[in-house]
C-alpha cells in the first residue's frame, strides 16, 4: 500500500516493499506540490512497480489535504475533491466509453483541480 509523506511543501509517494524478507520504505515518486498525481507519474509508477495495490483516490485526497499546518479544505474543495475522484476512476474504467470520453474525463477533472487549488483560502498553511 502507498501514502503520502510531506518534506515541507513537498510530497512524495511512499511504498513498503519486502525485499529478501526484510521491509524496506521506497519512494516510488517525487509528487512536489502537486494538487493531484499526474496521468504521467500514474502510468510511470504502475509500470514500475506493477505488483503494489495503490489507492489514487487516498493519494490523491491526502495531496488535496496539503501539508501538515495547511489550512482544511472547504466545503467547495471538499465537492470538488469527490467529483474529481469520481471522474478520474470512470477515465481509468476501461468498459465505460471510448477513449476520447476518458480522455475528456481526465480532462474535466484537471480542471476541478486546477479550480480546488485556486480557490481562495484553501491549503493556506497557517
Amino acid at each position: 500500500m502507498a501514502w503520502v509523506r510531506w518534506r515541507g511543501h513537498c510530497a512524495e509517494l511512499l511504498a513498503t516493499i519486502y525485499e529478501n524478507g526484510r521491509s524496506r520504505q521506497r519512494c516510488l515518486a517525487n509528487l512536489r506540490g502537486a494538487y493531484a498525481v499526474p496521468e504521467e507519474i500514474r502510468q510511470q509508477v504502475t509500470t514500475q512497480y506493477p505488483h503494489l495495490r495503490i489507492d489514487w483516490a487516498a493519494i490523491d485526497a491526502a495531496l488535496a489535504q496539503g501539508p501538515p499546518g495547511a489550512a482544511p479544505l472547504t466545503p467547495v474543495q471538499q465537492t470538488w475533491l469527490t467529483v474529481e475522484t469520481a471522474l478520474r476512476q470512470w477515465a481509468h474504467d476501461e468498459t465505460l466509453g471510448w477513449p476520447d470520453e476518458r480522455a475528456c474525463l481526465l480532462r474535466a477533472a484537471n480542471v476541478l483541480t486546477h479550480w480546488r487549488a485556486n480557490e481562495p483560502g484553501g491549503n493556506v498553511t497557517r
